[in-house]
């Protein structure tokens, strides 16, 4: 079995954002969003979906779409950058509800799942968040849940433009207002629940007094936002210049494959700051599992591994191997079944991509 640091991503999933430090009253208001309702009818109310992101340089961002009229805008609170514009649905079949946004020469992509996650190679404020994503905002999480609702194990990834080979793990946040977490094997076969979701670093969590759907992390006297959608994913901004933590619900019990079934698209990157959209069709029984991708640099195509399988030790991992241009590479793929996808892989020379994303109907 080779090294996950060995692994290439090749699936996104993966809800949460810890942001880097706190923000404001002011600054969490909508005020600073772009205002893109120029109708005088005061009766039309536009209904936006609301996101709290983190960029993969580790900025904090506000995101919010209006699936009506195709519009979306954003502001990033650690540039104090924010826009605004208007999206196409792709017509392209192997890009299936994916968001298309062209800014001059450039193309930029987002994945949606309405009211709960928000994915895009969109760079949101600064030129370095090469990929952003989010949770809903619009959850209160001090009235509409309970502590137990928010306490669970999350199997993360981390996203900081792979500047780390060190990239996945477990955090376990508790009802009394705790949290663990500790970096995976370097082989999956030797992740142990009784070990990898504690030992690498701790801290506390609460629910922001200015945002309820903000929760707080200090781990050594610093204070990280983020937020979680209970149940199902946790996000976490690491700080500037650090990337974001996103994190899968960690399930009792081992997902089927027929569980995951489907087509999930998805945004990557590579190694070399190529941004890719594609989608992989997971089977519901058997090894084959095919994939579409499209690349910025032009490299575009369709491929297929014959021995996907699930990671026996882990109960929401998944992993095949593929050959591209005669190298091997070795992906792996956490996943919220129906919902969202995390994917790295690597060849023999380590990390190559990462991604996420989300199975769209």
């Amino acid at each position: 079995m080779k090294n996950l640091v060995k692994l290439m991503v090749m699936f996104f999933l993966s809800g949460l954002i810890l942001l880097a430090c706190k923000k404001d009253a002011d600054e969490n208001s909508d005020s600073n969003l772009p205002d893109n309702n120029n109708n005088n009818n005061t009766e039309e109310t536009v209904e936006y979906n609301k996101y709290l992101a983190s960029g993969s340089y580790g900025d904090v961002i506000r995101y919010e779409i209006d699936e009506e009229n195709n519009i979306y805008k954003y502001y990033n609170e650690t540039t104090g950058q924010s826009d605004s514009g208007t999206y196409v649905v792709s017509n392209d079949a192997n890009l299936q509800g994916v968001y298309e946004v062209s800014l001059g020469s450039d193309n930029f992509y987002a994945v949606e799942l309405a009211d709960k996650a928000f994915a895009t190679s969109l760079p949101s404020g600064r030129a370095e968040n090469e990929l952003c994503f989010g949770l809903s905002a619009d959850l209160d999480l001090s009235t509409s849940f309970s502590t137990s609702d928010i306490a669970g194990k999350y199997l993360f990834i981390i996203y900081d433009d792979l500047t780390s080979s060190e990239i996945w793990g477990g955090y376990e946040l508790f009802s009394d207002g705790t949290y663990t977490w500790q970096l995976g094997p370097q082989d999956e076969a030797n992740f142990d629940e009784n070990t990898h979701f504690a030992g690498g670093g701790s801290g506390t969590w609460g629910i922001s007094s200015e945002d309820p759907s903000r929760l707080i992390f200090t781990e050594d006297g610093i204070d990280y936002f983020g937020t979680v959608y209970p149940g199902k994913a946790m996000l976490i901004d690491n700080g500037t210049g650090n990337g974001f933590t996103l994190g899968i619900y960690y399930p009792d019990t081992h997902v089927s494959q027929s569980d995951v079934a489907g087509y999930y698209r998805y945004l990557d990157i590579t190694l070399d700051g190529d941004q890719g959209v594609g989608y992989y069709n997971i089977p519901s029984s058997g090894s084959e599992l095919s994939y579409y991708y499209k690349y910025r640099s032009s490299s575009e195509g369709t491929g297929s591994c014959s021995d996907f399988t699930t990671v026996g030790t882990v109960n929401n991992m998944f992993k095949c191997t593929d050959i591209f241009d005669g190298d091997t590479f070795y992906n792996y793929f956490i996943i919220l079944p129906g919902e969202v996808m995390l994917h790295f892989c690597a060849g023999d020379n380590g990390l190559v991509s990462y991604g996420i994303g989300a199975k769209i109907n």
